[in-house]
């Protein structure tokens, strides 16, 4: 009889795999056990620590297979940790909590992708392998479109800096982002065309027009945009983004201007643009048609509300923007930027309500938006939460809890 795979937890003390005392781990279902270096970790488990990976590179244990950075279910054990209010208990009651979740996700995704063996790469990666695109060929229209209208995540202009802040993260509910994603019809074919502007309505320049067309058709449209002007609160939202203003930096290698780079993008986030500003477009292309995701989540009451199967579900959508390589980077194609549109657009709205709000908006995207708290509107948390849809963590101090 085979034997079945084994994951657990390995919680260093201090975070870095140098630490030698106070560091505890605990196997799916078993006791948690103190334990000074990984070598003294059972070869036979997975473990997934709260080392970050550039520590592991550092310490040597990158390429141990049994051994897991801090993201291996993308949202890092620390993270996971405030999501769930648990960093006032002992390191012994973190490990054998964390174990019992992860364990219970890394499980469950087993079963429903049908692995033999829990990824040691990152359950995203996992999932890329087996339904992961490959890029288009170098030098082609379609790399081109999709390179530049693929976006990364999204780090905001700052302005404002606040005392005895809090800094945290809202979430949108892992299952229910998830489900909407992997149930978007998303861009497919092997081609790309250009449409001429004398067969868009009004010659393309009507934008308006242009969306509606777009949309009251079905066509996956992507445009080459020139951003001319955007609302203040948007435009510092989106200035590493989509580069949406031009605001000077300096920089150890000297100054330079952070503007608007945007070239390519797609109808969803073409669709926000033009609701926050004065968007021009210069050029049209379209997909050769739709296509699904091809993936599904198992919906049923207990797994929409599940935190364990909420972090599968998060990386099921995420992993379908990966190649299908061991290494799992992120691929440059036009499903990639068509859901990463979707995704950015809905935290960026999102964003400019909380900025508004009085908080300051670090990141955004993904399904998350990172905020600087000051004192001053922090009872507003429950409410702004309740309002967008989101979740925030238990960990909180002085804010009102679920009800």
């Amino acid at each position: 009889m085979k034997a079945m795979p084994k994951i657990g937890v390995a919680l260093y003390a201090n975070g870095t795999p140098f630490c030698r005392e106070g560091n505890v781990a605990c196997e799916y279902r078993r006791e948690p056990f103190e334990f000074s270096s990984a070598s003294d970790l059972p070869s036979q488990t997975l473990w997934i620590t709260n080392a970050s990976l550039n520590d592991l590179i550092e310490a040597g244990l990158h390429k141990n297979p049994k051994i897991a950075h801090e993201g291996y279910y993308r949202s890092r054990l620390d993270q996971i940790g405030k999501e769930l209010g648990i960093a006032h208990l002992s390191l012994n009651q973190q490990a054998a909590l964390l174990a019992e979740v992860l364990g219970n996700a890394a499980e469950m995704a087993r079963i429903q992708l049908g692995l033999t063996q829990y990824p040691s790469n990152g359950l995203a990666n996992a999932v890329g392998q087996m339904h992961g695109q490959n890029e288009p060929a170098a030098g082609t229209a379609m790399m081109q479109v999709a390179e530049q209208a693929c976006q990364r995540y999204t780090a905001c202009e700052r302005e404002r800096r606040y005392e005895k802040a809090d800094i945290f993260s809202f979430w949108l509910p892992r299952f229910q982002w998830a489900d909407r994603l992997l149930n978007q019809p998303v861009p497919s074919g092997d081609t790309i065309t250009a449409v001429p502007g004398h067969s868009l309505p009004g010659m393309g320049r009507d934008v308006a027009a242009l969306i509606e067309w777009a949309n009251e058709n079905k066509i996956p449209l992507f445009a080459r945009i020139r951003i001319r002007e955007l609302e203040q609160t948007v435009g510092k939202l989106m200035n590493y983004g989509a580069g949406a203003q031009g605001i000077n930096k300096t920089t150890k290698s000297g100054e330079y201007e952070a503007r608007n780079m945007r070239e390519w993008c797609a109808l969803p986030e073409l669709e926000t643009l033009s609701e926050v500003g004065d968007v021009e477009v210069l050029q049209v292309a379209v997909a050769g048609g739709w296509s699904r995701t091809g993936l599904n989540l198992h919906d049923t009451r207990i797994s929409q509300i599940s935190y364990a199967y909420g972090l599968v579900a998060e990386n099921m959508w995420v992993g379908i923007t990966r190649k299908p390589t061991p290494q799992g980077n992120t691929a440059r194609t036009l499903r990639t930027a068509w859901l990463q549109a979707i995704d950015r657009m809905h935290c960026l709205r999102i964003a400019e309500r909380l900025y508004n709000m009085g908080m300051e908006v670090m990141n955004y995207g993904n399904g998350r938006i990172t905020v600087v708290c000051p004192p001053s509107v922090k009872a507003l948390i429950p409410q702004a939460a309740l309002e967008e849809g989101m979740l925030y963590p238990a960990s909180l101090e002085g804010v009102q809890l679920y009800q």
